[in-house]
């Protein structure tokens, strides 16, 4: 097994990081700190990541994206998220999607979908899947055709129209297009009935509604968005109707990994301003790294953060190489990810003693932020279940592709 990375994957990470030194953390405190999610959102970030490629990061190459596998995604969204959770998950949503362009798309849909997207340097990319009714369920732990997921797309004439609204959605109400899964059969369950569309924010009947004003991910926007009788055309229907399940489990390999990787890059960030602190620190006349009881909360934030990076690595190795393991470990990534950064953010907060929960130092924005995903791209409680299905049978892993 060789852990070294490549050329390639060397250099993407140069730029992320050079991006998060020079760009994110000097400000990123201060735009945290803005009243309301409509001024924090980062435009100018956006604008920046796009003249480096990262915004484009996963699109194929003949588009003019990067074309970049699972695992250099997996290191820029680490890198990007140790200045700023918010803003490595607006440019991961991109990433995932980016999947369906290059795999799942139609040669028609690529060439109407994939050049307005890389011309506009402030395009992002959002999945409108989480309803008032239906959250972590509509990952495939309860699917029956009563599920309460309620938006519907019916045939009118050479189209659709689609009905129904989506809340909590990443990078909901400020992205230019997006990924909206609809019932297109109510009388089935929803792996069976569910149908994906592409539709573009200017489309008539997409409704923005409001942004949800949150303690986490600051700088990302989660809105509420409605359709009303939102006419798309026929075209614009993925792979094909009723196969939402399918376009899950065979494009979007990477999806799973991705997001550990972003909150491990959290955990990364207060361990190593805990780090930096403890050798600084002076009580007890020696710095507190110093302190066995300091020393050891220290190096147990390093091996477990260790070992997620690793099972993150593995899952991507396997996901760029189309492995159906991939799909139970990434599940098991990213609650492995989810609860060490969170352990490790706290343990940063608990290292810095008062000084954890004040302004002026980042550690309690970092907790603030690792809280968001034990829950977020689905509860650990329902990721522990698929996975442990999964393991009871294989089969069952393939139904639900993140």
């Amino acid at each position: 097994m060789d852990f070294e990375l490549n050329a390639e994957q060397l250099r993407w990470r140069g730029i992320a990081r050079d991006f998060t030194e020079t760009v994110i953390k000097p400000d990123v405190l201060r735009r945290d700190r803005l009243p309301t999610a409509a001024e924090r959102i980062p435009w100018d970030w956006i604008r920046a990541a796009d003249k480096l490629g990262m915004r484009t990061l996963g699109v194929p190459k003949q588009f003019g994206g990067a074309g970049a596998d699972i695992m250099t995604m997996c290191i820029v969204g680490e890198e990007l998220a140790a200045g700023d959770l918010g803003f490595a998950v607006i440019m991961d949503q991109c990433w995932k999607m980016a999947h369906i362009l290059a795999d799942a798309m139609t040669p028609a849909q690529q060439q109407k979908f994939i050049p307005p997207f890389v011309a506009d340097a402030e395009a992002t990319m959002s999945i409108g899947f989480t309803e008032p009714g239906a959250g972590s369920d509509h990952q495939g732990y309860y699917d029956a055709p009563e599920i309460d997921f309620r938006t519907t797309a019916v045939r009118d004439g050479d189209g659709y129209l689609i009905n129904g609204s989506k809340r909590y959605v990443s990078n909901g109400c400020m992205a230019k297009l997006y990924f909206i899964v609809t019932r297109t059969d109510p009388s089935k369950s929803l792996r069976e009935g569910g149908s994906i569309f592409v539709v573009p924010s200017d489309t008539p009947g997409f409704r923005t509604g409001h942004f949800h004003e949150k303690s986490s991910q600051r700088l990302a926007t989660n809105g509420t968005f409605y359709l009303e009788n939102c006419h798309v055309p026929a075209e614009n229907l993925l792979v094909g109707e009723g196969l939402m399940a399918r376009l899950r489990a065979e494009f979007m390999w990477g999806s799973k990994a991705e997001a550990a990787a972003t909150v491990l890059g959290v955990g990364r960030a207060a361990y190593e301003y805990a780090l930096q602190h403890a050798r600084a620190r002076v009580q007890g006349g020696k710095p507190i790294i110093k302190h066995q009881a300091i020393a050891m909360m220290l190096a147990q934030m390093a091996m477990r953060l260790d070992a997620a990076r690793t099972q993150i690595w593995r899952t991507a190795w396997l996901a760029d190489r189309r492995r159906p393991e991939a799909r139970t470990l990434g599940l098991l990534a990213k609650v492995n990810a989810s609860e060490t950064a969170f352990e490790v953010c706290r343990q940063a907060c608990e290292i810095l003693g008062g000084g954890g929960i004040m302004h002026e130092h980042p550690v309690e924005k970092y907790l603030r932020d690792a809280a968001s995903f034990l829950h977020s791209d689905g509860t650990n409680q329902v990721c522990l279940l698929r996975a442990a299905e999964g393991l009871a049978n294989p089969a069952s892993a393939d139904l639900y592709g993140f």
